[in-house]
């Protein structure tokens, strides 16, 4: 029985770190479509962000993966 609520304690926070990794990114493609159009350095720094985002979202996917198989 703990074992069964401590594995679906960890999903949750799986799946609210996955969720915040998905904002950032989505956040970060739209500032940087939308920055591009006003100064094209700041544009192509969110756009170095939403990569960043990227691979973090890669890794909370891995991670999902090896915790619940």
């Amino acid at each position: 029985m703990e074992k069964t609520v401590l594995i679906e304690l960890t999903a949750k926070k799986i799946k609210l770190a996955e969720l915040i990794v998905l904002m950032c990114l989505f956040g970060s493609i739209a500032a940087g479509l939308g920055l591009m159009y006003l100064w094209l350095p700041l544009g192509i720094m969110m756009f170095c962000i939403a990569g960043i985002a990227f691979l973090a979202f890669c890794y909370v996917r891995v991670w999902r993966w090896w915790m619940n198989g």
